[in-house]
């Protein structure tokens, strides 16, 4: 199963095994680990494009995928990606990348704006990995576009609230989406507990959808 090769870094990052290569996404705060063949980053905010977690993990023959507020910050093998774009990646035979919008809609700063306006760019991304798919949420509210990855295999959603969603919203989510496996992320650094990650779990009790709270690696 694709879960089982899923391994969570901390806040929104995470390493997936995909045959013989590794696809991270918004590493922050990781460690050494294996040389990545792809990064994939959701949008600019500092705790999803790290510079140093970037540089720490690429290689000479590291592909990176971005919108194009990170993509023109990035050096080597980039391609830049809106939503609704697919991308096959050279070097990674059945892998597959399709960006799905992320924004708010109701997470707001003082002056009224929302944290991540759709305008900015910021997206989600589909991973199909052989005949598998992931979707990670990127920083979202519940929004139209989840229904773009409905059935997926493993979805990784964000319960923290303030700037994404609650875990009340991402069980709403996990609800619409229905994917085989549901991972909470978004918690555990800055902002969100385990305790968002517990009441995500709770609120889908019962429902035909497997929820993992996944130990930081």
């Amino acid at each position: 199963m694709l879960v089982d090769a899923v391994e969570w870094l901390g806040h929104s990052g995470f390493r997936i095994r995909a045959g013989r290569s590794f696809v991270y996404i918004d590493p922050y705060r990781v460690g050494d680990g294996p040389e990545a063949d792809l990064i994939l980053i959701t949008h600019d905010h500092y705790d999803h494009f790290s510079p140093q977690d970037v540089d720490r993990l690429a290689g000479r023959r590291t592909a990176f995928i971005a919108p194009a507020a990170v993509a023109e910050r990035v050096s080597g093998h980039v391609r830049s990606i809106a939503a609704g774009e697919s991308i096959e990646p050279e070097g990674l035979r059945g892998v597959e990348v399709r960006a799905i919008a992320a924004y708010n809609t109701s997470k707001r700063d003082p002056s009224g704006g929302v944290f991540h306006p759709r305008e900015a760019g910021g997206v989600g991304y589909e991973l199909r990995v052989g005949g598998e798919r992931l979707y990670h949420s990127g920083d979202t509210d519940v929004i139209p576009e989840m229904d773009q990855v409905a059935g997926v295999d493993v979805a990784l959603l964000a319960v923290s609230g303030t700037y994404v969603m609650t875990a009340v919203e991402a069980a709403e989510a996990a609800r619409r989406i229905q994917p085989r496996v549901a991972v909470p992320m978004h918690w555990g650094e800055h902002i969100g507990t385990r305790a968002d990650a517990e009441a995500f779990a709770e609120r889908l009790a019962g429902e035909p959808v497997e929820v993992r709270i996944m130990e930081k690696a």
